[in-house]
């Protein structure tokens, strides 16, 4: 399934993927990801002409051109319909902030890339819909998502089993294409730097798989199949190259309400979110070092970009560690490590007038890492028998500089999967820049700000000068005496440099130099650069991606059968 060629936000940009929905092929982008039913944006959502509406950029479903449509007869029309509350496990709604939709069910075809028909997926009709941040203002919603399977076969709703993607084309495509599982492995990538993404259904690029992988059972309870795993820790570090910070790295970040950490705190991993959901406690531990200012309207930390180590902290190889509970022996742990250069996004409108750079810790109780998390990390699922249970994956990601694909099955009986030999900092080799010790900000701290500009942190203690002892400067000999040798070796440089001119007069016309002597050679930086790779995709093994979370049903275990 193709990736869109255009990014969307208001808080990314992020990569989203091209679907085709109805009888008639509607095109419509989605962000990849979810669970049980996708989440479709009506055209009712853009009713109002007097407003700019920012859902048509990605595309609206119209329900009435497709005549394969199923809505089990329930309101269509949204001036009768209810506000429903839109909270999933972050206490936000999809989109990331709270709110409320006007919801109903569909069910719809959906085709792929290669042709295949999915009939009747599972999907939740959204009429209208907005979100509301901490400053109490209402903005709408611009995407929406597409829903990767479930723990169970199909999706039923009212007594009506709807199918499900993946599960859909492992057991009931009857063609060559048949993937070998009900599974998939995902990488969102990033537009800025430019990482494409990948999602391939049955298997995985091995390629966006680096280092140690983590395999975890996924949460069953009511058969909700969250993404959950224990961590333990967040700390700052530096890949090479001198540390734009006061120091080279700091750990012990994971805080909040003064709690002691033994084994971690449990997390979900959801790619339909967009934030970083943590305390506010942790998100200004995370941020004392960093020059950004908290925003108490949207309850985001806006980078100062004016503040000098704002640049150096983003584009060099300095990143923030996410050290997890590797399995659920918890006798090893794995790291993620992000970028500061993916920890740089942007926020555009309707959230903001002007386009604003911010840091995207959004204070919250619910502890859930989402998309911003995923520009680094590869998720995968495999549902195995599709009976409620199944094994989900973590593992660091590549940068930029990723190559091929280097396509894998994932087969039913998997619990894990292989990770490549790649470096994770040759894949960002040419794409940040190592500081020096002329370049870099040694003991700086300049500390997350408040809205009155006070500073949450002050320069660490090898920083500070301690001029009550320094000295007061050189005695009146001492002067003297340089003086006089500062004399004496000038003389001697204006020697030197007389018998070099005269030899330089008589040994000119003999040595020419030649034209390709004044031909420019790059630099050593620009020769060792490594040119920008692009992901190239397969037949089957299928790319795609989504998420976003919507009111589940538990599936039956039978396996997909269409509505009549």
């Amino acid at each position: 399934m193709p990736w869109s060629d255009q990014s969307y936000g208001p808080d990314g940009p992020w990569h989203a993927v091209s679907v085709e929905l109805g009888s008639n092929k509607q095109p419509i982008n989605l962000y990849p990801g979810d669970r049980w039913a996708s989440t479709i944006l009506i055209d009712t959502v853009c009713s109002d002409d007097t407003t700019t509406c920012y859902a048509r950029r990605a595309g609206l479903f119209n329900i009435d051109a497709s005549t394969s449509a199923v809505t089990l007869n329930t309101q269509t029309d949204p001036t009768q319909m209810n506000w429903l509350s839109d909270q999933s496990s972050a206490g936000v709604n999809k989109w990331g902030g709270t709110g409320y939709v006007k919801e109903g069910v569909l069910a719809d075809t959906l085709t792929l890339q290669n042709g295949h028909k999915v009939p009747n997926v599972s999907m939740a009709s959204i009429y209208d819909a907005y979100q509301e941040y901490p400053n109490g203002k209402r903005y709408p919603v611009s995407v929406g998502v597409l829903s990767l399977g479930a723990p169970k076969a199909s999706h039923v709703v009212d007594g009506n089993k709807f199918n499900l993607l993946s599960a859909w084309e492992h057991w009931n495509d009857s063609s060559s294409d048949r993937i070998p599982s009900y599974s998939w492995g995902m990488h969102i990538g990033s537009v800025e730097p430019e990482i494409p993404g990948s999602l391939m259904l049955g298997g995985y690029d091995q390629n966006r798989v680096l280092d140690q992988v983590s395999s975890q059972q996924v949460d069953n309870t009511r058969h909700l199949g969250n993404l959950r795993i224990y961590l333990k820790d967040i700390g700052i570090g530096v890949a090479t190259g001198d540390s734009p910070f006061g120091f080279e790295n700091k750990s012990g970040l994971f805080t909040w309400e003064n709690s002691t950490i033994i084994r971690g705190k449990q997390v979900e991993i959801d790619p339909t979110l967009p934030y970083l959901y943590l305390p506010k406690d942790a998100c200004d531990t995370m941020t004392a070092d960093l020059p950004v200012t908290f925003n108490e309207d949207l309850g985001l930390y806006f980078w100062n970009t004016d503040d000098e180590s704002y640049e150096k902290i983003t584009s060099s190889p300095a990143y923030m560690s996410f050290t997890f509970e590797k399995n659920a022996g918890n006798t090893q742990n794995i790291t993620i490590k992000v970028p500061f250069q993916l920890l740089k996004l942007t926020l555009q409108k309707p959230l903001v007038e002007q386009n604003t750079t911010y840091f995207p810790c959004y204070p919250s109780d619910s502890f859930v890492l989402g998309r911003a998390f995923l520009q680094a990390a590869f998720i995968g699922t495999n549902w195995q028998e599709g009976i409620g249970s199944g094994y989900w994956f973590l593992a660091q990601a590549p940068g930029p500089a990723i190559g091929s694909s280097a396509q894998q099955s994932i087969e039913i009986s998997d619990t894990s999967i292989t990770a490549s030999a790649n470096s994770w900092e040759d894949s960002w080799n040419g794409y940040w820049v190592p500081l020096s010790s002329k370049s870099s900000n040694p003991g700086l701290s300049t500390g997350a700000k408040d809205g009155t500009g006070n500073s949450n942190s002050s320069l660490s203690t090898e920083a500070k000068a301690d001029t009550s002892n320094s000295s007061p400067g050189l005695s009146t000999g001492a002067k003297v005496g340089i003086g006089i040798g500062c004399a004496a070796g000038g003389l001697v440089l204006i020697v030197i440099l007389w018998v070099i001119i005269s030899h330089r007069k008589r040994t000119t016309n003999s040595h020419p130099k030649t034209i390709d002597e004044y031909i420019a050679t790059p630099s050593s930086a620009e020769q060792d650069k490594p040119p920008q790779m692009t992901e190239l995709y397969g037949h089957y093994l299928s790319e795609l991606r989504s998420d976003k979370k919507i009111q589940e049903v538990p599936g039956s275990t039978a396996r997909h059968h269409e509505l009549p």
